[in-house]
């Protein structure tokens, strides 16, 4: 099953200015996520997924629960997260751009 038929809150259906999908299959999917100084993203939901930083820059997520963290990214980091809904927001200078790989199963 399609990602998007899972979850109404997926991060293309919510904020289509930001995520972009590269590649899908049954497996993954890749999507280009592109956040520019002041962009906003409001609640949406990722499973378990893998970002290289390919621009980096500041953001801020606040989680479902209302917990903010605010995080630099580095050009050229990997990171990863677990399944999770968050709202994001661009509050540096720079846009920041990741190829993110979302994990399926």
């Amino acid at each position: 099953m399609n990602i998007q038929d899972e979850h109404s809150n997926d991060a293309v259906n919510i904020a289509p200015h930001i995520h972009e999908i590269a590649f899908e299959d049954d497996k993954m999917r890749v999507l280009k996520v592109t956040v520019k100084p002041g962009d906003k993203a409001e609640m949406h939901w990722h499973p378990r997924n893998i970002n290289y930083i390919t621009g980096g820059g500041r953001l801020k997520f606040t989680k479902h629960d209302g917990t903010v963290a605010e995080v630099d990214l580095a050009k050229d980091q990997v990171t990863s997260a677990n399944e999770s809904s968050h709202a994001v927001e661009n509050i540096g200078d720079t846009t920041v751009e990741t190829v993110q790989v979302e994990l399926k199963g």
